[in-house]
């Protein structure tokens, strides 16, 4: 079917490829040591205090680490990873300080 100027109705556009970064705007997809590292940090505030936020620390480490390489994306949650496990491992340990004190006295 073709329109008054001859060329065919919908032709324009055929075959277009969508411009470069379409979609996630070409940035890297976050790693899965970010993912758990930060996944741990929020576990590790809320149900198990000594172990998992010393994983969520050297896991967020690493995955900064990898992300500042450019081996992989997620450094906002590698970062955040680290900063609850640093969180978790103060509570920890001012739990056990407490504990302590109290146990002494």
């Amino acid at each position: 079917m073709a329109d008054q100027s001859g060329s065919a109705v919908g032709a324009a556009g055929y075959g277009a490829q969508p411009p470069s970064g379409y979609g996630y705007g070409g940035a890297p997809l976050p790693s899965g040591k970010a993912t758990a590292s930060m996944v741990l940090g929020i576990l590790g505030l809320l149900l198990v205090p000594i172990i998992l936020p010393i994983i969520a620390l050297c896991l967020g480490i690493s995955a900064r680490r990898m992300a500042d390489r450019g081996e992989g994306g997620g450094r906002g949650q590698a970062t955040a990873g680290m900063v609850m496990g640093i969180i978790g491992i103060a509570f920890a340990a001012l739990g056990a300080i407490t504990a302590t004190v109290q146990a002494i006295a």
